[in-house]
C-alpha cells in the first residue's frame, strides 16, 4: 500500500476550500478517495501483473461526490426532469413523502426545554405524526413547519427522544455539542473505535476469480456483492465497488419505500432483484444468492437480518468465505447501537450540526450541507471491503466488518476544523449563503450547489 500510495497526485483548479462549513469535507473526501484508489491499484497490480498506475484525485470532484445524489443527467438535463423516469421513481415513494405534511416530519425543531431535536420521518411520516397528534392535511411548506414546531415545542427533549426511539422505534435525537457527545455514554463507548472495525473469522482462503478476456483490468472484476441496504451510506459502498468492476446485486422489496431521489445515483452499476424476505420464497432465493457471494452489505437496523433467519452463523454455514459488512448510524457499541438512524441523526448526535450553526453565526443547529457522512462512510466501507477481499486471498480467514456514520463523524471531527481565518474567508466567498435549522436535506443540498455555482463557476459543467 505504501508504494502504491506514492502514485497518488492531488489536483485542483483552485486549492481553497469552497464548501461553507467548518468541517474538512474536501480534505477527508479526497484522502478517502485516494485510499480507495490505492487499494484498487494494489489489487489490480497483483491480479493482472501490471505496474501500479498513476492516480489523480481531483479535490474539486471529490467534493462534488458528496452531492452525487443531484448530479445524474439525462440528455444534458437533470434526471429529475425526465418524465418517464419521474413516474417510475414516484411509484417507489409508497408513503407519499413528498407532501409537505409528510416532508416536515423530518427536520430540526425546538423543544419545551429550549433544546433542539431532530425529528425523522424515516420515509413514512405516519408514526411521527401519530406520536405528535398531527392529522393529514393539504398545507404549504411554511404551514407544515409551523404545525410540527408547535407540536414538538410541547415536549421535553429527553422525553420525545425516548418515546420516538424506545416506544415507537422511530429515528430522532437531541442535537448535542461535540463536548456533550464525547461526555455521553454513547460517545464514550465509540471514542476509541477505528474508522472501521474488522473481526477475522477462520475460513478457507479464496483466490481471486479467474476471468477470460478481461481487457479492462478492473480491480474487482468477478467479485460478487449482495447489497441489502437503502439510503445512502451502505448503497454507496456497493456503488463504489461496482464502479471498480464488482458484480453487485441489490436486493430490493417493492413492499418497502425508497427515497426515490437517490435511486439513480446509488443504483449505478448494479442489477436489482425484488425479494420479500418475510416470505419463504424470498428467504429461499436469498439463501441461494448468499452461497455464491463474496461480500454481503447489510444496511438495516442491527439484528434485523438475523430475525429474518440470516444470522452470521447461518450466512457462514451457507458460505464459509463470505465477507459480512454491517453499516448503521450510531455504531455497534453503546446504549444507542440498536437504534435506527440516518445521516442527519449522526450529524446532530456528534455535534456537527451545532458546529455548522455556529459557523453561520446562529444560535441553532444546522445539519451539515451535503450527505457528507453518508457518502464518505461509503468510501470507508469500500476501502474496508477491498482490504478484506485482498487478505482473504492470502490467509485462511474471512471477515466481519462494521462501519457507521458515527465512526466516520468522530474521525472527521478529530481532523480538526478550519481556523478562524479560514472560516472567515469561506463565509466571505458567499456572504448571502444562509441555511437555517428549518432547511431539510433536499433544500440544503440545493442551496449548497447554488453557492458552489457562485464561488466556483468553473464547476458548472458538472452541475445541472
Amino acid at each position: 500500500m505504501r508504494e502504491a500510495a506514492k502514485k497518488v497526485n492531488f489536483t485542483s483548479a483552485d486549492p481553497r476550500p469552497f464548501v461553507s462549513t467548518p468541517a474538512k469535507f474536501t480534505e477527508s473526501s479526497s484522502a478517502l478517495t485516494a485510499l480507495a484508489a490505492t487499494a484498487a491499484n494494489v489489487i489490480a497490480s497483483e491480479r493482472y501483473h501490471i505496474d501500479y498506475q498513476d492516480v489523480e484525485v481531483n479535490t474539486d470532484l471529490a467534493t462534488l461526490f458528496l452531492g452525487s445524489v443531484l448530479l445524474p443527467m439525462i440528455g444534458g438535463k437533470s434526471f429529475m426532469q425526465h418524465e418517464q423516469l419521474g413516474k417510475e421513481l414516484a411509484a417507489m415513494d409508497i408513503h407519499d413523502s413528498s407532501t409537505q405534511i409528510h416532508r416536515y416530519a423530518t427536520n430540526v425543531y425546538k423543544t419545551k426545554d429550549a433544546r433542539w431535536y431532530h425529528l425523522h420521518g424515516s420515509m413514512n411520516a405516519k408514526p411521527a405524526m401519530a406520536m405528535l397528534g398531527i392529522e393529514e392535511s393539504d398545507v404549504t411548506a411554511d404551514e407544515a413547519f409551523m404545525i410540527y414546531s408547535e407540536k414538538v415545542a410541547q415536549w421535553d427533549s429527553q422525553e420525545i427522544e425516548r418515546v420516538a426511539n424506545d416506544q415507537d422505534r422511530q429515528a430522532g435525537v437531541v442535537c448535542l455539542t461535540p463536548e456533550e457527545f464525547h461526555a455521553s455514554e454513547q460517545g464514550r463507548a465509540m471514542a476509541e473505535k477505528p474508522l472501521w472495525s474488522v473481526t477475522p473469522v477462520p475460513a478457507p482462503r479464496k483466490t481471486w476469480p479467474r476471468l477470460e478476456g478481461n481487457k479492462d483490468l478492473k480491480a474487482l472484476a468477478g467479485i460478487k456483492v449482495l447489497d441489502l441496504s437503502r439510503v445512502i451510506a451502505a448503497p454507496a459502498v456497493s456503488k463504489i465497488l461496482a464502479v471498480l468492476g464488482a458484480e453487485v446485486l441489490r436486493v430490493s422489496c417493492d413492499a418497502l419505500p425508497e427515497y426515490a431521489a437517490t435511486m439513480v445515483d446509488l443504483q449505478t452499476g448494479k442489477r436489482d432483484t425484488n425479494l420479500n424476505l418475510k416470505t419463504d420464497d424470498g428467504r429461499t432465493k436469498l439463501r441461494e444468492l448468499v452461497k455464491d457471494a463474496d461480500l454481503l452489505v447489510d444496511g438495516f437496523r442491527p439484528t434485523a437480518l438475523a430475525k429474518l433467519g440470516f444470522s452470521t452463523e447461518v450466512l457462514r454455514a451457507l458460505n464459509p468465505s463470505l465477507i459480512y459488512m454491517r453499516e448503521n448510524c450510531y455504531g455497534f457499541d453503546g446504549p444507542l447501537a440498536g437504534r435506527s438512524g440516518w445521516q442527519q441523526i449522526s450529524d446532530c448526535l456528534v455535534g456537527l450540526a451545532h458546529m455548522q450553526g455556529k459557523f453561520l453565526g446562529l444560535d441553532e443547529p444546522v445539519v451539515p450541507l451535503l450527505p457528507n457522512s453518508d457518502y464518505q462512510t461509503g468510501l470507508v466501507g469500500a476501502v474496508a471491503a477491498m482490504q478484506a477481499l485482498h487478505a482473504r486471498t492470502t490467509e485462511d480467514k474471512t471477515f466481519d466488518i462494521d462501519i457507521s456514520l458515527t465512526q466516520y463523524n468522530i474521525w472527521l471531527t478529530r481532523l480538526g476544523f478550519y481556523s478562524a481565518q479560514q472560516q472567515q474567508e469561506l463565509r466571505a466567498r458567499d456572504p448571502s449563503f444562509g441555511p437555517r435549522h428549518f432547511d431539510d436535506m433536499a433544500v440544503l443540498v440545493q442551496k449548497t450547489f447554488g453557492s458552489f455555482k457562485k464561488v466556483r463557476p468553473d464547476l458548472k459543467t458538472f452541475m445541472y
